[in-house]
């Protein structure tokens, strides 16, 4: 059903229909913030939506970052410089996506992806998720949550997060 429900949403998200596309995404910012089973592709991939319905990265076991410009219906490859499995992301534009990952993994980019920088990781264990508010500004988290870590310079620093 699962399935099912995702190549739905996908055929829709694809054809390019705004009012049911953004009827489907109504919860966009809890999309963004947290990726959802709805969120991961039959082969094991995870789509990252933005804000601007054009623009979306998925990412994929491997390292494999790839970037849609044009509604999801053609895939640019894009070199992420890591071979660890990514496994969610958070785009709050159509320039700035942080994704994360296996071992501690969590890349930036604020170019469209023209260039992906891998951060100094304040988590060592796999990083199951992350929300950004801009380039500068995000949290990333286990996913057992008993790791939670936000930075407001773009990774250069994380502060811990009081998971009270």
């Amino acid at each position: 059903m699962n399935r099912f429900v995702l190549v739905c949403v996908l055929f829709i998200c694809a054809s390019g229909m705004p009012a049911t596309r953004d009827a489907i995404a109504g919860t966009r910012a809890t999309s963004i913030a947290l990726q959802s089973s709805a969120d991961i592709l039959p082969e094991g991939g995870v789509i990252i939506v933005t804000p601007i319905d054009q623009y979306a990265w998925r990412v994929w076991p491997g390292g494999k970052i790839e970037y849609s410009f044009d509604s999801s219906r053609t895939w640019e490859l894009q070199k992420s410089g890591v071979t660890t499995d990514l496994t969610a992301g958070s785009a709050p534009s159509d320039k700035v996506c942080w994704i994360v990952g296996r071992a501690g993994t969590v890349l930036l980019t604020t170019d469209r992806g023209k260039h992906w920088k891998r951060l100094a990781s304040p988590i060592k264990e796999d990083v199951a998720g992350v929300y950004a508010q801009d380039g500068k500004r995000a949290s990333v988290w286990t996913a057992s949550h008993k790791q939670s870590f936000e930075t407001n310079d773009g990774g250069m620093t994380w502060t811990p997060n009081d998971n009270k």
